[in-house]
This record gives structure tokens, sequence and C-alpha cells, in this order.
């Protein structure tokens, strides 16, 4: 017994070599208990003579349960060996067999080592199985993270060279990824058998693409720099190499990451080319144009129109800031190219200076425009000064001939004021000379000079009619919400149209805010909603709407009163549309005439009522008609204080 303990102690030995000093049988029983894997020794019957703690734990069974048992009854639950249990292998190839096996979710290795008698066969088993499922996962989680690598090593669209560093020289390629072999033409174990010169286009004599590659690549241990690559057909093709120092087990190597950059050379061709076109159609075109940086307000570039336009060399004028020549206030200026700088195309009307201090008026057509990656203002400037002189000239004798033409409508309103006043005024003295009579006989006055009060309170309404008309009454202005002032008329005007005709309202649910009389406002919409329900014969619709427009969008054809000019940025818009009637062409420059009228039911005073409450209110009337397709009139007046829902 204690011959075979000692050679079971010596192949514990060789099992474990660590343990050199089991000399005696207590010290390998406890060396043999406080193994972590499970041990077991087994007769040449395959019984199991000795169990240690580990297997015990292992196996969820005691010494008793274990000992004397087949040692493929406890691992498997079986009453046959496997077909390849290594202990059976051990006794036919009298050497250490081992397996690995799952037992439910956890895998083992089992190693049988044989204890061989004086003879050379086996007398007894060392039997040790050990839970490698960490291992066994840890490997597997390495395979699935080496294989993520080589899949992203293999995807990236750059080729991939990893080479040996070496100071002087250069060694074939360790590793390539597919799309170098695909790029260059060669297979992968073509392209393993090469180094960088190899397919690098006109090497110089240390075989680098440029002089003092590897020494700024030692220094800095990153280097990206172009060059030319060569393919196994012999094409040519420029590259840009990012090359990196990289150590592994202690070994220097370069990661080199090569990307054909031949769209980009090419596309660097035609962006050289189109900007040497932009350069000559700029520098070239006979309008004035300039280059302008729209955060600084700097003129960095001006053609030759600009110098001859302007009176300063276009040195000088790259030289200076856009202040020097817009007499706009600096503010104003920057945001305005702001404003330009984010949007496609800006029309601006400006007034500059030029070099001997005159003033031009100048239309500016500004948008922005990408140079060397970053954002400028092309600017094309047309003189217009005496365009302007030309329109303004046009404009005075325009008004002069509307101002003529004025004296037969003004006959007419005379007669007719005249005529109005006339008869109030006999009917004033038919009454008073009736109380007259009333009272020689006695009688009671009384109901004549009542008469004569009426009759006196007509004509002083015909009064202020005129004198609303003439723009005169201006008392009791505030700023007041439009779409507040339109919606609280809506009531009253709907109930007061006729049954036939229906009005459709669209107002902002806050603003714009006005300066104004709220009364004039509301007789205003009810004039021209009143004018437009009478235009229709039988049944339709009128459209009323308030909105924000900027000055330069208000009309100025049918402008009323014709010489007035905008002096604010924004203005509220009253819009009445309709699609009845019309007005004849003749027409539209006498309907806010008093006493003129074209309908059997108008009295001539409500569209002069609403020129005058314009004219009251800082605004403007226009007109769009066609004889046949109705009408619309439009209300402007200034903006002062817009609401956030504008």
């Amino acid at each position: 017994m204690l011959k075979s303990l000692l050679n079971i102690i010596k192949a514990f030995r060789l099992l474990s070599p660590k343990n050199k000093n089991l000399n005696s049988e207590e010290e390998f029983y406890s060396a043999f208990n406080a193994m972590k894997s499970g041990v077991w020794i087994i007769d040449k019957e395959q019984r199991i003579l000795k169990s240690n703690k580990a297997a015990e734990r292992l196996f969820n069974q005691n010494n008793v349960e274990i000992i004397g048992k087949k040692c493929w009854k406890i691992v498997h639950g079986t009453d046959q060996p496997i077909k390849e249990c290594p202990l059976l292998k051990a006794g036919q190839s009298l050497q250490q067999e081992s397996m690995e096996l799952q037992i439910n979710d956890r895998w083992f290795e089992v190693v049988v080592d044989p204890i061989l008698d004086s003879c050379g066969k086996p007398s007894k088993y060392i039997h040790i199985i050990t839970d490698i499922t960490d291992s066994k996962m840890a490997a597997a989680e390495l395979s699935v993270q080496s294989q993520r690598i080589k899949t992203f090593f293999n995807s990236i669209n750059d080729a991939i060279f990893i080479h040996p560093l070496k100071q002087e020289g250069f060694e074939p390629f360790v590793e390539v990824n597919d799309i170098a072999c695909k790029r260059y033409g060669y297979t992968h174990d073509e392209l393993m058998k090469l180094s960088a010169p190899d397919i690098t286009a006109r090497p110089d004599v240390n075989g680098h693409a440029a002089p003092d590659c590897r020494k700024t690549l030692l220094e800095k241990r990153q280097l990206v720099f172009e060059t030319s690559h060569i393919k196994k057909s012999g094409e040519t093709f420029p590259v840009e190499i990012n090359s990196n120092i990289f150590h592994q087990n202690g070994k220097p190597y370069i990661l080199a990451v090569v990307r054909d950059i031949t769209n980009r050379k090419i596309a660097e061709k035609e962006l050289r080319k189109s900007e040497q076109a932009f350069r000559n159609l700029f520098d070239n075109h006979t309008a004035v144009k300039l280059i302008i940086n729209p955060d600084t307000g700097r003129i960095v570039s001006a053609n030759k129109a600009a110098g001859d336009f302007y009176g300063w060399p276009c040195t000088t004028l790259t030289q200076m800031n856009i202040n020097q020549i817009n007499i706009k206030p600096p503010d104003e200026i920057k945001k305005l190219m702001e404003n330009a700088k984010i949007q496609e195309r800006i029309l601006f009307n400006f007034q500059h200076r030029l070099a001997d201090g005159s003033i031009r008026d100048v239309e500016v057509f500004s948008s922005g425009v990408e140079i060397n990656g970053r954002q400028y203002l092309h600017s094309i400037i047309h003189d217009i000064t005496e365009q302007k002189k030309a329109a303004k000239d046009m404009e005075e004798l325009r008004i002069q001939n509307w101002h003529l033409k004025k004296q037969e409508s003004l006959s007419r309103m005379a007669g007719a004021i005249a005529h109005h006043f006339n008869n109030h005024l006999m009917g004033i003295m038919g009454n008073l000379e009736l109380s007259l009579k009333s009272i020689d006989r006695g009688d009671s006055p009384l109901k004549n000079i009542t008469k004569s009060m009426q009759t006196a309170q007509n004509a002083a309404k015909i009064n202020g009619l005129m004198l609303t008309y003439l723009g005169k009454n201006t008392l009791g202005k505030m700023q007041i919400d439009m779409s507040k002032v339109c919606s609280m008329t809506l009531p009253l005007l709907r109930a007061s149209l006729p049954v036939n005709i229906v009005l459709e309202a669209d107002f902002p649910a806050q603003g714009p805010m006005v300066y104004g009389n709220e009364n004039q406002i509301q007789q205003l919409v009810t004039n021209l909603v009143t004018n437009a329900a009478e235009s229709y014969p039988k049944k339709g619709t009128i459209y009323l709407n308030v909105k924000v427009v900027f000055a330069t969008d208000i009309p100025k054809k049918y402008r009323f009163p014709v010489d007035w000019q905008p002096d604010h940025d924004d203005y509220a818009c009253i819009t009445v549309a309709d699609f009845g009637y019309g007005i004849e062409a003749q027409n539209i420059e006498k309907i806010f005439d008093p006493f003129f009228s074209t309908k059997a039911t108008g009295r001539g005073l409500d569209l002069p009522v609403v020129l005058g409450i314009a004219q009251a209110n800082n605004g403007v009337i226009t007109v769009e008609s066609k004889l046949g397709e109705g009408s619309t009139f439009r209300f402007f007046t200034p903006v002062v204080a817009q609401s956030n829902s504008q």
C-alpha cells in the first residue's frame, strides 16, 4: 500500500510540479484535499478509491457516496463509460489522456494519468476534473472580439498596412486588410511578401515616399503626408497616408492607413479651375462687385469696375470697411448683412459715398458665397441715381396730373356741397318762417323749430364727414390692437349685412399694434365691408383679414393719397376683398371723391370717409379691381409695436 501511495505521490508530483515536498502520506493528503480541482484515485477496475473535498463539492456528494463507484456513474450518471472516456484511453495508451465535456451549463476539463506497476501495466489512475467554464467563456469572448476586430479591420474603406519599424530599410508587411488587396490588385499572400517601397511610385534612395519621412515619423510618432502608390497593374494613383507607431510584444510597428484621394485631387483641380473662372468673371465684369466679410464688414475683394465707380484703387478698397462707403449707421448695416448671410439673395437700396465725397443712390444685390470654407457676401452694385431722379420727376408729374384731374372733382364736390347745404338751409328757413307764423297765430312753434334743428344736425353730419375726408378728425388717438378692434366690429357687421352676404374673417390672435383712433378704424372697416356688400347683385362672400407687411410690399399703383410715401419698415394691413361687380378702370381714381358714386344706393361719402380716416392715421389706401371680377381694398398704417405672435 505504501509503495502504491509513493507511486501516486510521484505521479502527483508530475501533475503538480509546485508541490515538490510531498514526502509523507500526511503531506500528500493535505495537498490532495487542498486542490481546487476535483481529484479521484481510481483502481484498475475503474472504481474510485479516494476523492478530495473539491470533488465532493463539485458533484454534491460525500465520500461515502462516491467511494467504490465507477467514475462515469458519478460524472455522467451512466452505467457504461462514454465513447471518448479518457480513463479507458489512458489504460490503452499508458499515458495522460484528456477531454472537455459539458455538464448542464458548465464546461469541465478531465485529465487522467495512469500509475504503472513494475510490469508497466496500469495499477491505478489519477482522475482530475477542473471547471473551465469561465476560461471557456473568456476564450469564446476573446474569439468573438478577435473576429470583430478582424471584421472591422477588413470593413474599413481605406487600405491598411502593418509592417515592422526599422531605422533603415523596410521589412515585408505583417498584415494587410481586404481593401488593400482589392485596391492594389494583389492576393493577400502576394501582398504579404511586399514592403512599402514595392507599392510606392518614385521612392527616394532610401525607399521613402518623400525625404525625411522616417525622421519625422520617429520624432512625432504620427505622420500624415501625400504621395503616389502603384498597383500590380502598374497604374499609379494619389494617396494620403496616415502613419502611426505602436508596440506589440515590445517590438515597434508602423500602422499605415492609406486613402485613395484620386477623386479629391480631381475635385481640387476642378475647384481651382472654377475659382479661376470666378476670379476672371469677377475681375472683368462690367458690373460693380464687392466681396464683403459679413462678420466684420471688411471689403476683401473689389473688381476693376468697383475701383472706377468709387474712385479708389482696388488695393485701397480692400483695406476699407463697408461702413466707410455706406452712409447708413453701422449697427443697421451689420443687421442687414446678417440677414443677407443667411438668406439666398436680398435686394437693398442704399446711398454710397464716393472718393470725391459725392453720394450716389445704389441698388445692391447681395448673396452668400463660400470661399475657402468661409462665408462671405457677394454684392453687385448698380448706380440708380439717375433712375431714381427720373422716377421722382415722373412721380411729381403724376401727382401734378392727378391734382389737375381733381379740378373736375373739386368742381363737382363744390356743387354737391352747395346743393346739400342749400337744401338743408331752405328747410331750416322754411321751418323758421312757419314758426314765426305760428307765434303770430298764438300757436306753438315747437314742431317747426324741432324740424329746423334736425335739418341743421343733418347738415352738421355732412360737415363732419367732409372734415373726416380732409383728414382733420385726429382726436382720441392711442395705441390699439388692430385684430382686437376688428374682432369687436364683426358682430355688428354681420348683423347689418344682408342675409345673402357671408363675411369671412382671418385675424391673428394678437396684434399688430398701431397708433390710431379705435372708432375711426371701426368706421373704416364698416364702410369698406358695406361697399363690398353693395358690389354683389344677389349673394356673395366678403373676405376680411389683418396681417403685417413690409413697406416695400405696399402696391404703388392706385395708392391714395397718391403722394403718400412710407416712413416705417412694417405696416399693419387690413384687407377687404370681394368678387362682385368690380370698378371700371376710368373710375378707380374717382371713387374717393366726395359725392361720386356709380351705385344707385350709394351716397358718395363712404369711400371718401375711408380715405380721410387713412390720412388721419398716417396711412394709405390701395385698390385693385377688375370689372366683373371684384375688388380688393387695403388699408396700411405703421406698426408701433409687434406682439410676440407676429
